[in-house]
């Protein structure tokens, strides 16, 4: 008698096991097969939504499924099948093409409940359930994202454009730079590239590659699906590879030891317009060079820098001489540049001024132009001639004689 108790308490036991067993396989083939985990979405939109089943086991004679997506933790319906499901031999499914734009951006899991006339059946492993991204939203990407260049900066050479671009959701996809001069010809789109891990985007651009003038640049970001934001724009920026002009002149090329020479050089930039930062409102040179000491092609420089940032220098030759040389003629350098001098008759002295030939890197150089200062001329030396002057009386003698000559004759007869 006892044991038969206890054979059937074992068999009781045996058959609530198996109660328990097949309700954690139940619904353990249900899977959703569409939207795949990974999924990104602008929006909902005519989006097919699909979940298989192991016909017979996890449920019999479905009628239709109900999808659900987890909005802020709780499951919410978001459409059902309206026709029945599509029931095999051993696997089926039901299928729906949903559209929903009420849908606020963000990652969900998404789920289905299957039901029959009689139950329902829903995922219950969590790997058969399917990740998605609704994401309608640009990527952020704003004027002030951008730290290079600046709206009405000036630029030379080459030049690094960079923005900060962020995307919350699906991530950044893209981020081209687009060139365009002031009448909107499109002159270059140039890829960015990410540094490293941070939200920064930046590509090197050479402006040397572009006319000088004016231009706009427009950010274009992108997400993974496809929201752009062409929002972000710098403009009137300069581009400006051409250095500026400069005058520079001294009143004097060659003077005696401890004279002054007094100098000047001005600078114009006709794009940029010159950096009066730089040195002396926009020039640095010494307007009174050094005659302390004599020597020959002694220099004087100007140096001028544009808002670009191009250089120019112009450099003048001069002579010191002792006072008990300043009378003589001074020598003078060759140059490819030309300038006027002019000489008084007493005093040394030259008239200014020297630029042209100038090279792009080093500046204009202008040469010392040759001081033919010479002292007052003297009057050539009046030689007097004793050979015509004696020639002179010889013939005067000769007359006087024959005049002698002549009166004796006729006292005679």
């Amino acid at each position: 008698m006892k044991a038969k108790k206890r054979i059937v308490g074992m068999l009781i036991l045996f058959l609530i096991g198996l109660a328990f067993i097949v309700y954690a396989l139940a619904g353990d083939g249900v899977k959703i097969i569409s939207p795949t985990s990974g999924s990104n979405f602008t929006a909902l939109s005519s989006t097919l939504f699909n979940v298989s089943f192991i016909n017979g086991t996890d449920i019999t004679e479905p009628s239709n499924a109900t999808f659900y997506l987890n909005i802020s933790g709780t499951w919410t319906p978001i459409g059902n099948t309206t026709i029945g499901c599509d029931v095999g031999a051993t696997a089926s499914s039901c299928a729906v093409a949903l559209t929903n734009s009420t849908i606020p951006d963000g990652a969900y899991s998404l789920n289905a409940t299957i039901y029959n006339s009689t139950g329902s059946i829903s995922v219950t492993n969590v790997a058969n359930l399917s990740s998605i991204i609704i994401d309608s939203t640009k990527p952020v990407a704003f004027p002030s994202n951008i730290s290079n260049p600046t709206n009405w900066g000036n630029y030379s050479q080459n030049l690094v454009l960079n923005v900060s671009v962020v995307d919350a959701l699906t991530g950044v996809n893209s981020v081209l730079f687009n060139i365009t001069n002031v009448s909107g010809q499109q002159n270059a789109t140039l890829t960015a590239s990410r540094e490293g891990t941070s939200s920064s985007y930046s590509v090197l651009v050479n402006a040397t590659h572009y006319p000088d003038g004016y231009f706009n640049i427009t950010v274009y970001a992108n997400d993974s699906v496809g929201n752009l934001n062409n929002s972000a724009l710098v403009y009137r920026i300069i581009f400006d590879n051409t250095i500026p002009s400069i005058t520079h002149s001294c009143d004097d090329y060659s003077v005696i030891k401890d004279d002054l020479i007094t100098c000047t050089c001005s600078a114009s930039d006709s794009l940029s317009g010159i950096n009066t930062s730089y040195g002396s409102s926009g020039v640095s040179f010494t307007a009174s060079p050094s005659t302390a000491s004599t020597g020959t092609n002694l220099q004087t420089t100007c140096t001028t820098q544009d808002r670009a940032g191009n250089s120019r220098t112009s450099t003048l030759y001069y002579n010191v001489t002792n006072s008990s040389t300043s009378t003589s003629s001074t020598s003078s350098s060759s140059s490819s540049s030309s300038s006027t001098s002019s000489n008084s008759s007493s005093t040394t002295n030259q008239t200014n001024s020297t630029s042209s030939s100038e090279n792009l890197t080093t500046g204009a150089v202008n040469t010392l132009e040759g001081n033919q200062g010479n002292s007052a001329t003297p009057e050539p030396n009046k030689k007097i001639n004793y050979l015509l002057i004696a020639g002179i009386l010889l013939v005067l003698a000769t007359g006087f004689l024959i005049f002698l000559k002549i009166k004796r004759g006729k006292k005679f007869k």
